[in-house]
């Protein structure tokens, strides 16, 4: 890899960075890639980490990546939502592998004063939430209708409780089948900002993306299986220098030659002044167009 660190937490983009640092044109060992560009409104692209070996080259664990990727995803348009909202729900069925009698904990991450950050509380706040009258009102519901409860468990820093410990308690508490955790994330192309969703079946790590790192949110820390569905809403500022000045080499042999003598990019991610995140000038409506589509698809696939 390069001696600089791009953020993403895209399993896609780190397959990218790899292969662009090794020069490598043939699948990352312990790889497999399968994608899907038969709808011309997304794209879809499954990574799945199937070793050890896979695992350790792209510091993923192993499992399904799956991502879903629409320059529609911010329009609102009506059939491309829709086909949306049913393309959400099949993936987290495909790697949940959910059945009729799992009940199902969803937690919003993220920080609601924070617009990028709060993707995870406002898809809380459209889900439908049934444990509360399968408990007290089962006769308001038909039968076998699953189990959904939900939380949104704040930030370390205005709760001083670390989010795993809260979610741990919980489940002790409740008992769910299978966790779904929804959360901003972080990524290296900016065309991906707000148009891409990952949904995965390997857990989390809260704040990863911005090198806040939390404990994480695995079947291993919680003990039942936890699905992750992400979608990026900042870019780090070294990140589309990076851009620019890969931009710049391609166009220009003299300047890629002065630039492959001068580690610039190092001296960037050394300097304080660069290392920030930034995020679309519309990220509100970005942000509640989102997790509308999310909400609506995770209450699809749990009807």
């Amino acid at each position: 890899m390069e001696k600089y660190e791009i953020r993403t937490d895209l399993a896609l983009e780190t397959r990218e960075l790899y292969k662009k640092a090794t020069h490598i044109e043939d699948e990352v060992p312990g790889v497999q890639t399968i994608v899907d560009d038969s709808n011309p409104n997304f794209l879809i692209t499954k990574v799945q980490i199937l070793s050890e070996e896979g695992a350790n080259l792209l510091g993923k664990p192993i499992g399904d990546y799956i991502t879903i990727e629409s320059p529609y995803m911010n329009d609102e348009v009506e059939s491309i939502d829709n086909e949306l909202i049913t393309k959400i729900a099949e993936t987290i069925k495909d790697v949940s592998h959910i059945i009729k009698k799992d009940s199902v904990l969803v937690v919003g991450l993220g920080n609601t004063d924070v617009t990028p950050d709060a993707l995870g509380p406002k898809v809380i706040n459209h889900l439908n939430i049934t444990r509360h009258l399968a408990q007290y009102a089962p006769e308001l519901l038909s039968e076998n209708t699953r189990e959904i409860s939900a939380v949104i468990p704040g930030v370390l820093g205005t709760t001083g409780i670390e989010t795993s410990d809260i979610i741990k308690g919980i489940i002790n508490e409740t008992a769910p089948d299978i966790l779904i955790v929804i959360d901003a994330l972080a990524a290296k192309d900016m065309n991906r900002i707000s148009r891409t969703i990952q949904i995965c079946n390997t857990g989390i790590t809260p704040g990863s993306g911005v090198k806040n790192n939390r404990s994480s949110l695995t079947k291993e820390n919680l003990g039942i299986p936890v699905v992750a569905i992400g979608v990026p809403t900042v870019v780090g500022i070294p990140t589309i220098i990076d851009e620019a000045i890969s931009y710049v080499r391609e166009k220009s042999a003299e300047a890629d030659t002065v630039l492959n003598e001068k580690n610039y990019m190092q001296d960037i991610l050394e300097n304080k002044q660069f290392d920030f995140m930034v995020t679309p000038n519309t990220i509100d409506d970005i942000i509640s167009n989102l997790a509308r589509l999310i909400s609506e698809g995770i209450n699809e696939a749990l009807k």
